[in-house]
Protein backbone atom coordinates (compact mmCIF):
# COMPACT_ATOMS: atom_id res chain seq x y z
CA UNK A 1 0.00 0.00 0.00
CA UNK A 2 3.11 2.21 1.13
CA UNK A 3 4.41 1.42 -2.92
CA UNK A 4 1.43 2.20 -4.28
CA UNK A 5 1.01 5.65 -2.79
CA UNK A 6 4.54 6.50 -3.84
CA UNK A 7 3.74 5.94 -6.90
CA UNK A 8 0.59 8.37 -6.82
CA UNK A 9 2.82 10.88 -5.27
CA UNK A 10 5.47 10.38 -8.43
CA UNK A 11 2.44 10.46 -10.51
CA UNK A 12 0.97 14.02 -9.21
CA UNK A 13 4.57 15.51 -9.32
CA UNK A 14 5.03 14.85 -12.38
CA UNK A 15 2.03 16.32 -13.64
CA UNK A 16 2.63 19.18 -11.41
CA UNK A 17 6.39 19.72 -13.25
CA UNK A 18 5.49 19.35 -17.06
CA UNK A 19 2.67 21.32 -16.56
CA UNK A 20 4.58 24.20 -14.45
CA UNK A 21 7.54 23.88 -17.18
CA UNK A 22 4.89 24.03 -20.57
CA UNK A 23 2.74 26.58 -18.98
CA UNK A 24 5.18 29.71 -20.08
CA UNK A 25 5.71 27.98 -23.16
CA UNK A 26 1.98 27.81 -23.61
CA UNK A 27 1.91 31.49 -23.11
CA UNK A 28 4.44 32.54 -25.41
CA UNK A 29 2.94 31.06 -28.39
CA UNK A 30 -0.54 32.34 -27.54
CA UNK A 31 1.32 35.68 -27.78
CA UNK A 32 2.68 34.63 -30.90
CA UNK A 33 -0.16 33.04 -33.19
CA UNK A 34 -2.95 35.98 -30.77
CA UNK A 35 -4.39 33.47 -29.19
CA UNK A 36 -5.74 36.00 -26.53
CA UNK A 37 -9.05 37.31 -24.43
CA UNK A 38 -8.35 40.87 -25.52
CA UNK A 39 -9.96 43.71 -23.09
CA UNK A 40 -13.49 44.78 -24.31
CA UNK A 41 -17.13 46.17 -22.96
CA UNK A 42 -17.63 42.31 -21.55
CA UNK A 43 -14.58 42.05 -20.26
CA UNK A 44 -12.64 43.56 -17.10
CA UNK A 45 -8.63 42.47 -17.73
CA UNK A 46 -6.81 45.91 -19.13
CA UNK A 47 -4.76 43.68 -21.02
CA UNK A 48 -4.86 41.07 -23.53
CA UNK A 49 -4.22 37.41 -21.99
CA UNK A 50 -3.20 34.17 -22.94
CA UNK A 51 -6.13 31.78 -23.59
CA UNK A 52 -5.29 28.38 -24.41
CA UNK A 53 -4.26 27.40 -21.36
CA UNK A 54 -6.33 23.64 -21.39
CA UNK A 55 -2.72 23.03 -23.93
CA UNK A 56 -0.37 23.23 -20.67
CA UNK A 57 -2.82 21.26 -18.44
CA UNK A 58 -3.19 18.05 -21.05
CA UNK A 59 0.75 18.46 -21.52
CA UNK A 60 0.83 17.72 -17.72
CA UNK A 61 -1.86 15.38 -17.71
CA UNK A 62 -1.24 13.08 -20.34
CA UNK A 63 2.87 13.26 -19.15
CA UNK A 64 1.72 11.95 -15.88
CA UNK A 65 -0.08 8.99 -17.59
CA UNK A 66 3.05 8.41 -19.41
CA UNK A 67 5.36 7.97 -16.09
CA UNK A 68 2.55 6.15 -14.51
CA UNK A 69 2.09 3.73 -17.41
CA UNK A 70 5.85 3.09 -17.29
CA UNK A 71 5.56 2.28 -13.34
CA UNK A 72 2.83 -0.07 -13.83
CA UNK A 73 5.09 -3.02 -12.27
CA UNK A 74 4.25 -1.42 -8.87
CA UNK A 75 0.28 -1.61 -9.54
CA UNK A 76 -1.86 -4.95 -9.78
CA UNK A 77 -1.90 -5.34 -14.02
CA UNK A 78 -5.86 -6.03 -13.55
CA UNK A 79 -6.82 -2.74 -11.92
CA UNK A 80 -4.78 -0.69 -14.44
CA UNK A 81 -6.40 -2.35 -16.93
CA UNK A 82 -9.71 -1.56 -15.98
CA UNK A 83 -9.61 2.00 -16.97
CA UNK A 84 -9.49 2.66 -21.10
CA UNK A 85 -6.51 5.20 -20.88
CA UNK A 86 -6.81 5.38 -24.60
CA UNK A 87 -10.24 5.74 -25.00
CA UNK A 88 -10.38 8.48 -22.36
CA UNK A 89 -7.11 10.38 -24.13
CA UNK A 90 -8.67 10.06 -27.96
CA UNK A 91 -11.54 11.58 -26.37
CA UNK A 92 -10.53 14.08 -24.03
CA UNK A 93 -8.13 15.23 -26.84
CA UNK A 94 -11.21 15.46 -29.43
CA UNK A 95 -12.93 17.99 -26.88
CA UNK A 96 -9.61 19.98 -26.08
CA UNK A 97 -9.24 20.53 -30.61
CA UNK A 98 -12.87 21.80 -30.60
CA UNK A 99 -11.89 23.99 -27.26
CA UNK A 100 -9.32 25.56 -29.02
CA UNK A 101 -11.04 25.81 -32.03
CA UNK A 102 -13.83 28.04 -30.02
CA UNK A 103 -10.32 29.69 -28.67
CA UNK A 104 -9.17 30.53 -32.14
CA UNK A 105 -12.06 31.15 -33.90
CA UNK A 106 -15.28 30.92 -31.86
CA UNK A 107 -18.39 27.98 -32.27
CA UNK A 108 -21.75 27.97 -31.62
CA UNK A 109 -23.20 25.97 -28.58
CA UNK A 110 -24.76 23.95 -31.07
CA UNK A 111 -20.89 22.32 -32.90
CA UNK A 112 -19.68 22.50 -28.78
CA UNK A 113 -22.48 20.52 -27.27
CA UNK A 114 -22.61 18.07 -30.47
CA UNK A 115 -19.43 17.64 -29.68
CA UNK A 116 -19.56 16.70 -26.18
CA UNK A 117 -22.25 14.19 -27.08
CA UNK A 118 -19.93 12.29 -29.58
CA UNK A 119 -17.17 12.32 -27.02
CA UNK A 120 -19.52 11.02 -24.02
CA UNK A 121 -20.59 8.44 -26.44
CA UNK A 122 -17.37 7.25 -27.56
CA UNK A 123 -15.95 6.72 -23.97
CA UNK A 124 -19.47 5.18 -23.02
CA UNK A 125 -18.23 2.31 -25.70
CA UNK A 126 -14.80 2.34 -23.83
CA UNK A 127 -16.55 0.75 -20.60
CA UNK A 128 -17.14 3.90 -19.23
CA UNK A 129 -20.81 3.82 -18.14
CA UNK A 130 -23.36 4.79 -15.65
CA UNK A 131 -24.58 1.02 -15.06
CA UNK A 132 -27.54 1.78 -12.26
CA UNK A 133 -29.23 4.67 -10.06
CA UNK A 134 -30.43 4.12 -6.77
CA UNK A 135 -33.62 5.61 -6.24
CA UNK A 136 -35.88 5.92 -2.98
CA UNK A 137 -37.96 3.64 -1.97
CA UNK A 138 -37.14 1.60 -4.92
CA UNK A 139 -33.56 0.18 -4.63
CA UNK A 140 -31.17 0.09 -6.74
CA UNK A 141 -32.14 -0.28 -10.82
CA UNK A 142 -30.07 -0.97 -13.16
CA UNK A 143 -30.44 0.80 -16.41
CA UNK A 144 -29.82 -1.89 -19.46
CA UNK A 145 -30.35 0.33 -22.78
CA UNK A 146 -31.11 3.31 -20.34
CA UNK A 147 -27.33 3.40 -19.69
CA UNK A 148 -26.35 5.22 -22.63
CA UNK A 149 -28.49 7.89 -21.87
CA UNK A 150 -27.95 8.67 -18.54
CA UNK A 151 -23.65 8.78 -19.04
CA UNK A 152 -24.28 11.44 -21.78
CA UNK A 153 -26.04 13.19 -19.87
CA UNK A 154 -23.95 13.25 -17.15
CA UNK A 155 -20.77 13.67 -18.79
CA UNK A 156 -22.25 16.27 -20.85
CA UNK A 157 -23.62 18.36 -17.68
CA UNK A 158 -20.48 18.04 -15.98
CA UNK A 159 -18.26 19.56 -18.92
CA UNK A 160 -20.90 22.56 -19.21
CA UNK A 161 -20.54 22.60 -15.22
CA UNK A 162 -16.48 23.65 -15.13
CA UNK A 163 -17.30 25.50 -18.20
CA UNK A 164 -19.98 27.70 -16.36
CA UNK A 165 -17.77 28.56 -13.23
CA UNK A 166 -14.37 29.26 -15.43
CA UNK A 167 -15.47 33.03 -14.79
CA UNK A 168 -12.91 34.37 -11.89
CA UNK A 169 -9.07 33.48 -11.69
CA UNK A 170 -7.72 29.53 -10.70
CA UNK A 171 -11.89 29.31 -9.83
CA UNK A 172 -12.23 26.17 -12.55
CA UNK A 173 -8.74 25.10 -11.82
CA UNK A 174 -8.63 25.30 -8.21
CA UNK A 175 -12.25 23.86 -7.69
CA UNK A 176 -11.37 20.83 -10.06
CA UNK A 177 -8.46 20.22 -7.94
CA UNK A 178 -10.21 20.30 -4.85
CA UNK A 179 -12.40 17.22 -6.85
CA UNK A 180 -9.90 15.36 -7.97
CA UNK A 181 -8.14 15.19 -4.72
CA UNK A 182 -11.11 13.99 -3.10
CA UNK A 183 -12.03 11.42 -6.09
CA UNK A 184 -8.42 9.99 -5.74
CA UNK A 185 -8.87 9.37 -2.06
CA UNK A 186 -11.76 7.67 -2.35
CA UNK A 187 -10.93 5.58 -4.90
CA UNK A 188 -7.41 4.42 -3.67
CA UNK A 189 -9.63 3.58 -0.39
CA UNK A 190 -11.54 1.39 -2.73
CA UNK A 191 -9.06 -0.16 -4.42
CA UNK A 192 -9.54 1.56 -7.65
CA UNK A 193 -6.11 2.93 -8.72
CA UNK A 194 -6.59 3.10 -12.22
CA UNK A 195 -9.18 5.99 -11.18
CA UNK A 196 -6.68 7.03 -8.61
CA UNK A 197 -4.01 7.43 -11.28
CA UNK A 198 -6.52 9.29 -13.03
CA UNK A 199 -7.22 11.71 -10.67
CA UNK A 200 -3.54 12.44 -9.19
CA UNK A 201 -2.50 13.34 -12.62
CA UNK A 202 -5.50 15.57 -13.34
CA UNK A 203 -4.68 17.06 -9.88
CA UNK A 204 -0.77 17.42 -10.42
CA UNK A 205 -0.83 19.21 -13.56
CA UNK A 206 -3.88 21.68 -12.11
CA UNK A 207 -1.60 22.67 -9.61
CA UNK A 208 1.40 23.17 -11.65
CA UNK A 209 -1.21 25.18 -13.97
CA UNK A 210 -2.34 27.52 -10.85
CA UNK A 211 0.59 28.64 -10.69
CA UNK A 212 0.20 30.77 -14.11
CA UNK A 213 -3.92 30.71 -13.48
CA UNK A 214 -4.46 32.27 -10.11
CA UNK A 215 -5.03 35.83 -9.48
CA UNK A 216 -3.63 37.56 -10.71
CA UNK A 217 -3.97 35.39 -13.83
CA UNK A 218 -1.03 35.39 -16.68
CA UNK A 219 -3.06 32.58 -19.11
CA UNK A 220 -6.41 31.84 -19.00
CA UNK A 221 -7.92 27.77 -19.31
CA UNK A 222 -10.14 29.12 -22.13
CA UNK A 223 -12.57 26.74 -24.04
CA UNK A 224 -9.83 24.29 -24.44
CA UNK A 225 -9.34 24.25 -20.53
CA UNK A 226 -13.01 23.85 -19.11
CA UNK A 227 -13.98 21.29 -21.46
CA UNK A 228 -11.21 19.30 -21.48
CA UNK A 229 -11.34 19.38 -17.79
CA UNK A 230 -14.94 18.98 -17.06
CA UNK A 231 -15.00 15.83 -19.48
CA UNK A 232 -12.23 14.09 -17.59
CA UNK A 233 -13.75 14.76 -14.30
CA UNK A 234 -17.17 13.56 -15.73
CA UNK A 235 -15.53 10.17 -16.80
CA UNK A 236 -13.87 9.85 -14.37
CA UNK A 237 -16.04 9.98 -11.88
CA UNK A 238 -18.39 7.54 -13.82
CA UNK A 239 -15.90 5.19 -13.80
CA UNK A 240 -14.91 5.73 -9.67
CA UNK A 241 -18.63 4.95 -8.56
CA UNK A 242 -18.96 2.20 -10.85
CA UNK A 243 -19.55 -1.28 -8.76
CA UNK A 244 -19.81 1.06 -5.42
CA UNK A 245 -22.95 0.86 -3.30
CA UNK A 246 -25.72 2.58 -3.92
CA UNK A 247 -25.52 5.62 -1.86
CA UNK A 248 -21.98 5.75 -3.07
CA UNK A 249 -22.58 5.34 -6.65
CA UNK A 250 -25.19 8.12 -6.79
CA UNK A 251 -24.36 11.29 -4.22
CA UNK A 252 -20.59 11.01 -3.89
CA UNK A 253 -20.40 11.70 -7.43
CA UNK A 254 -22.71 14.45 -7.13
CA UNK A 255 -20.98 16.15 -4.10
CA UNK A 256 -17.36 16.20 -5.18
CA UNK A 257 -18.82 17.72 -7.86
CA UNK A 258 -21.41 19.86 -6.18
CA UNK A 259 -19.88 23.31 -6.60
CA UNK A 260 -19.82 23.19 -10.50
CA UNK A 261 -23.25 21.28 -10.58
CA UNK A 262 -25.27 23.95 -8.08
CA UNK A 263 -23.72 27.02 -10.08
CA UNK A 264 -25.03 25.32 -13.37
CA UNK A 265 -28.62 24.60 -11.40
CA UNK A 266 -28.93 27.83 -10.79
CA UNK A 267 -27.94 29.22 -13.56
CA UNK A 268 -30.46 26.99 -15.79
CA UNK A 269 -33.39 27.76 -13.41
CA UNK A 270 -32.54 31.39 -13.21
CA UNK A 271 -32.43 31.66 -17.10
CA UNK A 272 -35.60 30.56 -17.64
CA UNK A 273 -37.28 32.57 -14.54
CA UNK A 274 -36.26 35.23 -16.75
CA UNK A 275 -37.50 33.70 -19.89
CA UNK A 276 -40.46 33.09 -18.76
CA UNK A 277 -41.29 36.33 -17.43
CA UNK A 278 -40.68 37.75 -21.09
CA UNK A 279 -43.06 35.14 -22.22
CA UNK A 280 -45.92 36.82 -19.75
CA UNK A 281 -45.86 39.83 -21.79
CA UNK A 282 -45.38 38.29 -25.68
CA UNK A 283 -49.00 36.48 -27.63
CA UNK A 284 -49.85 33.45 -26.96
CA UNK A 285 -48.38 30.98 -24.28
CA UNK A 286 -45.72 31.99 -22.03
CA UNK A 287 -44.83 28.22 -22.27
CA UNK A 288 -44.57 28.20 -26.07
CA UNK A 289 -42.62 31.37 -26.29
CA UNK A 290 -40.21 29.53 -23.64
CA UNK A 291 -40.02 26.40 -25.56
CA UNK A 292 -38.49 28.61 -28.76
CA UNK A 293 -36.33 30.50 -26.74
CA UNK A 294 -35.32 27.95 -25.02
CA UNK A 295 -31.85 28.34 -26.43
CA UNK A 296 -31.56 31.49 -24.59
CA UNK A 297 -30.45 29.61 -21.85
CA UNK A 298 -27.04 28.63 -23.27
CA UNK A 299 -26.45 32.27 -23.54
CA UNK A 300 -24.22 33.69 -21.01
CA UNK A 301 -25.12 36.27 -18.55
CA UNK A 302 -23.45 38.06 -14.82
CA UNK A 303 -25.75 35.82 -12.42
CA UNK A 304 -22.77 33.20 -11.72
CA UNK A 305 -22.29 32.55 -8.28
CA UNK A 306 -19.05 33.86 -8.51
CA UNK A 307 -20.37 37.07 -10.00
CA UNK A 308 -22.33 37.67 -7.64
CA UNK A 309 -19.69 37.27 -4.96
CA UNK A 310 -17.68 40.16 -6.33
CA UNK A 311 -20.63 42.31 -7.13
CA UNK A 312 -21.07 42.14 -3.39
CA UNK A 313 -18.28 43.46 -2.74
CA UNK A 314 -15.97 40.65 -2.17
CA UNK A 315 -12.37 41.03 -4.02
CA UNK A 316 -11.84 38.73 -7.12
CA UNK A 317 -9.49 36.64 -4.96
CA UNK A 318 -11.56 36.42 -1.83
CA UNK A 319 -14.59 35.53 -3.69
CA UNK A 320 -12.48 32.70 -5.41
CA UNK A 321 -11.11 31.39 -2.20
CA UNK A 322 -14.71 31.39 -0.25
CA UNK A 323 -15.80 28.80 -3.71
CA UNK A 324 -12.89 26.87 -2.61
CA UNK A 325 -14.05 26.56 0.61
CA UNK A 326 -18.09 25.61 -0.09
CA UNK A 327 -16.29 22.96 -2.86
CA UNK A 328 -14.01 21.96 0.04
CA UNK A 329 -17.05 21.26 2.18
CA UNK A 330 -18.97 19.07 -0.79
CA UNK A 331 -15.67 16.95 -0.89
CA UNK A 332 -15.37 16.97 2.94
CA UNK A 333 -18.90 15.36 3.17
CA UNK A 334 -18.44 12.97 0.08
CA UNK A 335 -14.93 11.98 1.87
CA UNK A 336 -17.14 11.19 5.02
CA UNK A 337 -19.66 9.31 3.40
CA UNK A 338 -17.76 6.68 2.31
CA UNK A 339 -17.20 5.75 5.68
CA UNK A 340 -19.66 4.03 8.00
CA UNK A 341 -17.98 5.56 11.13
CA UNK A 342 -17.85 8.92 10.02
CA UNK A 343 -21.81 9.08 9.42
CA UNK A 344 -22.16 11.63 12.18
CA UNK A 345 -18.95 13.59 10.64
CA UNK A 346 -20.77 13.70 7.36
CA UNK A 347 -24.25 14.75 9.22
CA UNK A 348 -22.21 17.81 10.83
CA UNK A 349 -20.40 19.09 7.49
CA UNK A 350 -24.07 18.68 5.81
CA UNK A 351 -25.18 21.16 8.67
CA UNK A 352 -22.62 23.47 8.67
CA UNK A 353 -22.76 23.65 4.55
CA UNK A 354 -26.18 24.40 4.72
CA UNK A 355 -25.77 26.95 7.10
CA UNK A 356 -23.10 28.81 4.79
CA UNK A 357 -25.12 28.09 1.70
CA UNK A 358 -28.02 30.28 3.49
CA UNK A 359 -25.91 32.75 4.48
CA UNK A 360 -24.64 33.47 1.34
CA UNK A 361 -28.15 33.27 -0.79
CA UNK A 362 -28.98 35.86 1.61
CA UNK A 363 -26.65 38.07 1.62
CA UNK A 364 -26.52 37.51 -2.40
CA UNK A 365 -30.58 38.41 -2.78
CA UNK A 366 -30.09 41.56 0.06
CA UNK A 367 -27.59 42.49 -2.77
CA UNK A 368 -30.70 42.20 -5.50
CA UNK A 369 -28.38 40.93 -8.12
CA UNK A 370 -29.17 36.99 -8.19
CA UNK A 371 -32.22 37.56 -10.14
CA UNK A 372 -31.32 40.92 -11.56
CA UNK A 373 -33.58 42.51 -14.24
CA UNK A 374 -30.31 42.15 -16.80
CA UNK A 375 -29.53 38.43 -15.63
CA UNK A 376 -30.58 37.42 -18.95
CA UNK A 377 -28.76 39.05 -22.50
CA UNK A 378 -30.54 41.03 -24.45
CA UNK A 379 -33.10 38.66 -26.78
CA UNK A 380 -31.52 41.04 -29.70
CA UNK A 381 -28.11 41.05 -28.62
CA UNK A 382 -26.11 40.02 -31.88
CA UNK A 383 -22.35 38.62 -31.47
CA UNK A 384 -22.29 37.20 -28.05
CA UNK A 385 -21.13 34.01 -28.03
CA UNK A 386 -21.16 31.25 -25.42
CA UNK A 387 -18.28 32.20 -23.76
CA UNK A 388 -18.63 36.31 -23.66
CA UNK A 389 -19.78 37.70 -20.77
CA UNK A 390 -22.62 39.74 -20.66
CA UNK A 391 -22.17 42.80 -18.01
CA UNK A 392 -25.16 44.63 -16.90
CA UNK A 393 -22.75 47.58 -15.93
CA UNK A 394 -21.37 48.57 -19.26
CA UNK A 395 -16.98 48.28 -19.23
CA UNK A 396 -16.05 47.31 -15.35
CA UNK A 397 -12.86 48.83 -13.54
CA UNK A 398 -9.78 46.34 -13.14
CA UNK A 399 -8.38 48.60 -9.79
CA UNK A 400 -6.97 45.80 -8.66
CA UNK A 401 -5.48 44.37 -11.89
CA UNK A 402 -7.53 41.57 -11.86
CA UNK A 403 -7.83 39.32 -14.86
CA UNK A 404 -11.17 37.21 -15.20
CA UNK A 405 -12.09 34.95 -17.51
CA UNK A 406 -15.40 34.74 -19.58
CA UNK A 407 -17.82 32.44 -18.94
Amino acid sequence: MVQLALVGIVTAISAMVITWLVTPVVIRFADWIGAVDVPGARKIHSTPIPRIGGVAVFAGFVGAVVVAAAVTDSWPTSQVAAIDWRGLAVAAFGLLLVGLLDDLRGLSFQWKFAAQILAASYVWTCGFSVESLALPGVGNVELGAMSYFVTVFWVVAVTNAVNLIDGLDGLAAGSALITCVAMAMIAFGQGKLGVTAASVALAGALLGFLRYNFNPARIFLGDSGSLFLGFVLAVISVRGSQKASAAVAVLVPLLVLGLPLLDTGLAVSRRLYRLSLRGIHEPGSTMRYVVRNVHHVFLPDRGHIHHVLVDSGLSHRWAVLALYGLGAGFAGIALAMVSVRAIWFAVGLSGLLFVSLSAMIYVLYRRGRWWAKDALPSMSATGAGPNEETTTDGEESNADGVAREAS
